[in-house]
């Protein structure tokens, strides 16, 4: 996580890129109005840049959080790959569909044959398809299953009806390609809610640069000269914008022009700060469980191969615990859902405050937590640390002015360099741990002990 001293020096060159950005438009927009006529087309031109890219900024932040739904599915089968099972798949279909905003359906192909579809209402007729067999498809399938990376396509006609624009993510399991998923985009209402709040400045249009579909605008702007140009990218593919610039004449006296570059240079440095502190904030909030704003599953895989590929260098210790509320479904039946979530949120602050800094405390789901604990020096500290964060639980907890006892169970797996064994593995023994404790009447910790 951040430090506050991070954060610091992150503002402070956010700052800095506002006004380097702003007096740089100043100065621009100055020398335009110096040079009368040829100059106003030149601050047409940008006007028409500041706006693509306050489009493309908007477009980009409601796309990524649709590609994330992909990604996050993606670790979520290659994690979980020997526990699949098609309700189970299509529970997380269903969850992920219903909390996402734009998604007309998400499909799982298993090899290239999509074999699951979420909603399947509407959808029934590509249940079974093998996308070998749709040309018009098949193209953007292949480049994202060579490539191993996501692939935008479209909007293309769908075999269901409509039109949408498809995010194409491929799954490979130990190198070897597994299937891929397919989240379907509602095109007009994906690209209605990126522009509500757009200010109506200029007639723009996009199309896609391969095909040259225009799929939002009007297609002529693309053959005026006259109109500003730019190409954004999306994964494995570009879009290009045309936006039509002003054309009225140049009649405005000097005075008029220079007030007017002041505050369209104002206007830029404050925009250049909040994208750069927009983009910043999407990258963190990707990383952090949005309830406890704990790390969530992806970052714990990457703090967790760190900690894991450490200790084996320098032959240190590491620990896993898995922790898990005792009875929080009866937490949640009796006290209501938001109730739990104000349980589960002071549990996360309770165990990372008992932790150290290097430390990494994160909410897997539900009401499960991971700890990884970095470079202990004994299987009698880890003990210490269990025991402590037992008694800390033995307290009633305050929680929405009703006091209540909440208790864990804790599984713990560790690491020694004189016996090694696999990331998997330690994770696996932390879990089989957890669910000792809970044989053994929950409240407790238990440290796995190979047979």
């Amino acid at each position: 996580m951040w430090t506050i001293s991070n954060r610091i020096k992150l503002n402070f060159k956010w700052h800095g890129a506002a006004l380097i950005t702003a007096v740089l438009v100043f100065i621009f927009f100055h020398f335009l109005i110096d040079s009368q006529n040829q100059k106003y087309k030149a601050e047409e031109m940008l006007k028409s840049s500041i706006y693509a890219n306050l489009l493309w900024a908007k477009v980009d932040r409601e796309l990524n959080s649709l590609l994330f739904i992909s990604n996050g599915l993606a670790s979520y089968i290659t994690v979980y790959q020997d526990e699949l099972k098609p309700d189970k798949i299509n529970l997380v279909l269903k969850d992920l569909w219903q909390r996402s905003k734009h998604v007309r359906n998400l499909g799982v192909a298993v090899g290239y044959r999509l074999t699951y579809v979420y909603p399947e209402a509407n959808n029934k007729k590509i249940i079974g398809v093998d996308f070998r067999d749709i040309p018009q498809q098949w193209l953007k399938v292949k480049q994202a299953v060579d490539t191993k990376q996501g692939v935008l396509d479209g909007p293309i006609e769908l075999i269901q009806g409509g039109q949408g624009i498809v995010y194409r993510y491929p799954i490979f399991i130990n190198g070897e390609y597994w299937g891929i998923i397919s989240t379907v985009i509602d095109t007009p209402d994906f690209l209605k809610s990126a522009f509500k709040n757009t200010p109506n400045q200029h007639e723009f249009a996009i199309r896609t640069a391969d095909t040259k579909n225009v799929f939002f605008g009007d297609q002529n702007l693309f053959s005026d000269k006259d109109t500003f140009k730019q190409t954004s990218l999306v994964p494995n593919g570009k879009w290009e914008w045309a936006i039509r610039n002003h054309t009225s004449d140049f009649t405005k006296n000097i005075l008029v022009y220079q007030i007017a570059s002041i505050f369209i240079s104002l206007m830029s440095g404050f925009l250049a700060y909040y994208l750069l502190k927009d983009r910043y904030r999407l990258s963190e909030d990707a990383m952090l469980d949005s309830l406890t704003k704990l790390p969530n599953r992806r970052l714990l895989k990457d703090r967790m191969e760190l900690a894991f590929h450490t200790a084996k260098r320098y032959q240190k210790m590491i620990a896993i615990m898995a922790i898990d509320i005792d009875y929080f479904k009866k937490i949640n039946d009796s006290y209501g859902h938001d109730f739990g979530d104000e349980v589960l949120r002071a549990v996360g602050l309770m165990i990372k405050s008992n932790l150290r800094e290097t430390d990494t405390v994160s909410r897997v789901g539900g009401d499960e937590f991971i700890v990884v604990l970095k470079e202990v020096h004994s299987i009698q500290n880890i003990i210490s640390i269990a025991a402590k964060l037992k008694s800390e639980f033995s307290q009633p907890m305050l929680i929405l002015e009703k006091n209540i006892y909440v208790h864990i169970s804790i599984g713990i797996s560790f690491y020694r360099p004189d016996k090694p064994i696999t990331l998997k593995q330690l994770t696996k023994e932390a879990d089989m741990a957890l669910y000792q404790s809970k044989a053994n009447g929950r409240n407790t910790y238990t440290i796995f002990e190979a047979n």
